[in-house]
């Protein structure tokens, strides 16, 4: 079945929202607590859940609600019972407990379940909407749900610190009308496992300041414009430490030795403005995780808005190239300034590639700094820098040119000042928000005239330093809604207690792809039957002539729902990844890392709504999905494998999707196409959509062993695995001069494929193996001890990357395999070759 509405019954917590009485008696209330004992927190081991009400969060109705703020205290509350793996979800105003949910549940098991907000009961079992055949039998009736009543944002801070903390020596303080300071209170209140209170325009209340005499607080931590609760603070005796925003706040955790490994970057404008409302919540919850800190990016975003002009009628305006095309005049308005613009073509009669502005207003379009510019190029209108994008299909529509800002620079200009503030960069850095709030790099295609396609990427902002390797593992985490983005940040935080032999032991392959097996089960992995279009379901079966009309993705019952990892490609675009799963789909999957190689998954421009098949595996189940923004080429199979490499020896998703990037940018720098060319085109198109934290689990140690790089003083030794692995693979549809005919792929575990395609009609891949040496010394050359027969050896050239440490890692290909793969048989092999560094 599928539905662009919700298809199934939806589970109410019952009951009336619960009203405490007014400010006075919230004081009593607090007291009555104390007097009472707290309760204490759940023992360790134990599973909870919070659930807060949160107005509007599964739809684009959200707006500004106490109950946001309600959400960020009840965070470090669900980390202290946790013991550091916070689960919260935001339920809307009716508190449906809907069927994505209820299926985390019964895997997550919780011993106790919250609601903030309204009192509830603790959802019951689904009657209509069965768990999937090969899905574990339902669970035992969840622990007793406990209703935690609040009226205000300070009401619920502290009736979740006074539940959750029978003691506290600091609390973290915010006001409760500065949403973006509250987003790093309350990760940071995760990070000490302290409670998250707010005062108002007028201090503290006179609840608060007994909730922080009941729990005996000593120190507290302000962040953002709270001068007069600090005041209220130092005169109850109370320590304070003022911090004025997020830099602060990591200047300070750098002072006192806390250091800061993970980000979450979001743009809190989403709480009541952007498509996609109050995304950010996941980002506090997701930083309290992973023990990091979020941080608002509070940018007045611009995300590919279009503008078309008219045909100048009266030949081309002064100041602009001559055109192949008759020139366009238009206006555009960003930042509050109208500017105009012409654009013209370079290149003949397809697209327009160039475009001048008036700056000035002056009515001339070739002053200094007006143009010509091109795809990718950013320019200042309105106070902003502003990327330049070309051409009718650069996103949604039609349109002479679309405008994005900021730009990748301003963003990354941006991180780089927190870094500062922390004393270094960050090994995972997760931006938690749709483009329109915190935009992808535009990047050029290519460099000098004739492309007018631009590339939108998250790579550029992986790097620290100023050289082209990313030094940040990082993801962008997209959803639906607030539910399923806060969904899904508590099924990746709670993904370890999640694991069960039903699904935590299987991978699977789609489609074209079903050359991955040995890699998976040489780490433990029982493969699942390969899905292909003979497993979907018929809507209309072939009869006669007529060739009838299959299911657009696999079913409940597909062993692919019962999976730890899906490898698929096939034609694919932002509606579904081909044959295989679509955006509209019902069906409940295990928490699986997911990977395509298909076309155009992942890309956030051409959806005004951003509703996409990656948003849809996310609120379904995934953990997380690899794809590519625009149409792909062969030569991704090297960061596709380098990928599950990674993954399946224990890295995190950001650390393996990292190395896959920055094994592209290697290969990049060493043939020369750092200004464009077909590795440069795939080292943008590849993208991570998810927790960048998030670490699959691998059932067992390699079983055969992979292939090695060892240093031994001045020789660099590179090995072979201890087994090659042929594969009869899967021929595409497309590839018409081999259908019904063999071809073959090799296979080894730590190596990886230069795919591409050739002139006979297929993909022609080498394998390579690479070598790597970190040293604090320079390298004057690099020279090969033995001479192998061709084409086995390496390149003969090698590449830098410049660290923060001081060192640098040096990196070269080698191929210790030559391959037939019409034959499907090994040619020339060697098991290790040796490499003598010089240094200068």
């Amino acid at each position: 079945m599928r539905s662009k509405t919700h298809p199934h019954p939806r589970l109410k917590l019952t009951g009336r929202l619960f009203l405490m009485p007014a400010v006075l008696a919230l004081a009593a209330a607090v007291c009555q607590a104390a007097n009472a004992g707290a309760a204490p927190a759940p023992a360790d081991g134990a599973r909870s859940v919070i659930f807060v009400r949160v107005p509007g969060a599964n739809g684009p109705q959200a707006g500004a609600c106490w109950q946001d703020f309600a959400f960020l205290a009840a965070v470090p509350a669900a980390t202290k019972c946790n013991d550091g793996a916070p689960a919260v979800i935001a339920l809307d105003e009716s508190c449906t407990v809907t069927r994505e949910i209820d299926d985390y549940l019964r895997r997550y098991k919780p011993t106790s379940t919250y609601c903030l907000g309204s009192p509830v009961s603790t959802p019951p079992p689904p009657t209509t909407a069965q768990p999937a055949p090969a899905q574990p039998a339902p669970a035992a009736p969840i622990g007793p749900g406990t209703r935690l009543a609040a009226e205000s944002a300070e009401s619920a801070a502290w009736t979740l610190a006074t539940k959750f903390w029978q003691s506290a020596d600091k609390a973290v303080i915010c006001d409760a009308n500065d949403y973006a300071a509250a987003l790093t209170a309350s990760s940071l209140a995760a990070r000490l496992r302290a409670p998250l209170l707010y005062c108002g325009d007028r201090g503290a209340s006179l609840a608060t300041m007994n909730c922080l005499k009941h729990l005996g607080v000593k120190k507290a931590l302000v962040i953002g414009g709270a001068a007069e609760a600090a005041g209220q603070f130092k005169a109850a005796g109370v320590e304070v430490v003022e911090f004025s925003g997020t830099q602060a706040v990591l200047a300070w955790m750098r002072q006192q030795n806390m250091p800061v490994t993970y980000l979450a970057v979001t743009n809190p404008a989403d709480r009541d403005s952007l498509v996609i409302r109050k995304l950010s919540l996941a980002s506090a919850l997701l930083a309290a995780g992973r023990g990091g800190i979020a941080v608002p990016l509070a940018y007045k975003a611009v995300w590919k808005a279009g503008f078309t002009g008219a045909e100048c009628k009266d030949g081309a305006p002064k100041g602009t190239p001559a055109s192949k095309k008759p020139p366009h005049k238009g206006t555009l308005s960003v930042g509050g300034k109208e500017v105009s613009f012409v654009v013209t073509s370079g290149r003949g009669d397809k697209e327009y590639d160039r475009v001048n502005f008036d700056l000035n207003g002056n009515g001339e379009f070739g002053d200094s700094g007006e143009g010509p510019f091109r795809a990718a190029d950013v320019v200042t209108i309105g106070g902003l820098k502003c990327s330049i994008s070309l051409g009718q299909t650069n996103g949604l529509g039609k349109a002479d040119i679309r405008i994005t800002a900021p730009c990748a620079e301003q963003v990354l200009s941006d991180l780089k000042g927190l870094y500062a503030a922390m004393g270094h960069a960050p090994s995972h850095l997760a931006i938690v928000s749709m483009p329109d709030g915190i935009p992808q790099a535009i990047v050029p295609e290519g460099a000098g005239e004739g492309s007018s396609r631009d590339l939108c990427s998250d790579f550029p902002f992986t790097n620290a330093d100023d050289d082209m390797f990313g030094e940040v593992a990082l993801g962008r985490v997209t959803a639906e809604n607030a539910t399923f983005a806060t969904l899904y940040a508590s099924r990746v935080i709670t993904y370890p207690l999640l694991l069960d032999s039903i699904w935590s032991g299987k991978a699977g392959q789609a489609r074209w792809e079903n050359s991955y097996d040995k890699l998976f089960e040489n780490v433990g992995f029982v493969m699942a039957p390969h899905h292909d279009v003979d497993k979907l379901r018929w809507i209309e079966r072939p009869e006669g002539k007529k060739r009838g009309k299959r299911e657009k993705g696999f079913s409940q019952d597909s062993p692919l729902t019962s999976v730890a990892a899906i490898a698929h490609t096939a034609h694919s675009w932002w509606h579904d990844i081909g044959q295989t799963y679509d955006w509209d789909s019902d069906v409940l999957l295990a928490p699986a890392v997911v990977e395509s190689g298909g076309c155009l998954a992942t890309a956030l421009d051409r959806q005004a709504d951003f509703h996409s098949v990656v948003a849809r595996m996310l609120r379904n189940g995934a953990a997380g999905f690899v794809g590519n923004a625009l149409p792909a080429t062969a030569f991704q199979e090297q960061q596709r494998i380098m990928f599950w490499n990674s993954v399946l020896a224990g890295r995190t998703m950001g650390q393996a999707q990292l190395d896959a990037s920055n094994g592209a940018v290697a290969v990049v720098l060493e043939t020369g196409q750092n200004r464009g060319g077909p590795n440069h085109y795939m080292l943008y198109l590849c993208g991570l959509f998810g927790d960048p934290g998030f670490t699959m689990h691998v059932p067992s140690a390699p079983k055969s062993a992979p292939a090695r790089c060892e240093v031994k003083g001045d020789v660099v030794s590179v090995c072979a695995p201890a087994e090659w692995w042929p594969c009869r693979i899967r021929v595409p549809e497309d590839w018409k001069l081999w259908t019904d005919k063999d071809l073959y792929v090799l296979r080894g575990a730590g190596t990886w494929p230069n795919r591409h395609w050739i002139g006979a009609g297929y993909d022609a891949e080498e394998t390579y193996i690479w070598a790597a040496l970190g040293t604090d010394r320079k390298v004057k050359s690099i020279k090969q001890i033995q001479s192998p027969a061709k084409p086995l050896g390496w390149t003969g050239k090698f590449v830098a990357d410049d660290n923060a440490d001081g060192t640098r890692t040096y990196m070269w290909r080698v191929r210790l395999v030559d391959f037939d793969q019409i034959k499907g048989t090994i040619t020339a092999k060697a098991d290790r070759l040796d490499y003598k560094v010089t240094f200068e």
